[in-house]
């Protein structure tokens, strides 16, 4: 079997979950290749996952942080599709939590998007910049605010609050970092507010 053929293999038994034939197709050299858009065995993995066969990859070599064509990583894959045990090993692993792709957009975006909270969590935990704009002008917040997600909303804006408190800077308005979800740093009076804000326009 071709070089080719073994790495079109791999990618299939990434995205299956397929420990074994993993293992036994990077015995016989198959190397670490990726499809017509960039996906790797990492990515697959992720996008579907797999949790013990995004181990056997790491612990492989296979880059952590590598990038489709539109610049995605396995991090933004495991987050998009809510799988937070994922999440957490590529994080534990050293990936990037606040890695971009082409619309600018981080994991947490992406999870916001999704409205996965457990991942959310996660990647605050873990860090994650929820004051990251994307190449829409906006942040996790703002998604969260345009898709109603209250919990998501209030988890954010505690995050919103510590990350100010620990990087004084951001809350100068000239500063820099400053994004148009800055209005948006509420008390959780205020939050609350806001819940009955979305809850009155909803029963119109």
């Amino acid at each position: 079997m071709s070089l080719v053929d073994l790495g079109k293999r791999l990618l299939e038994a990434a995205r299956k979950g397929e420990d074994d034939e993993v293992r036994e197709l990077m015995a016989r050299g198959a190397p670490f290749t990726t499809d017509w858009l960039g996906t790797s065995p990492l990515h697959l993995a992720a996008q579907h996952g797999h949790y013990s066969t995004a181990e056997v990859l790491l612990r492989a070599g296979v880059s952590r942080d590598a990038r489709t064509k539109v610049d995605r990583t396995p991090l933004h894959m495991a987050a998009a599709d809510g799988h937070a045990h994922v999440v957490e090993l590529l994080i534990r692993s050293g990936a990037d939590v606040n890695a971009k792709d082409m619309l600018k957009m981080t994991a947490l975006h992406w999870a916001t998007e999704r409205n996965h909270r457990d991942v959310v969590e996660l990647l605050l935990k873990h860090g994650a910049d929820v004051h990251a704009s994307s190449k829409f002008d906006k942040s996790a917040f703002d998604i969260a605010l345009d898709k109603n997600n209250l919990e998501t909303l209030m988890m954010l804006q505690e995050a919103m609050q510590n990350q100010v408190s620990a990087h004084p800077d951001r809350a100068d308005p000239g500063a820099n970092t400053v994004t148009v979800t800055s209005p948006f740093i509420l008390t959780p009076g205020e939050i609350l507010n806001l819940a009955g804000l979305m809850s009155s326009a909803n029963t119109k």
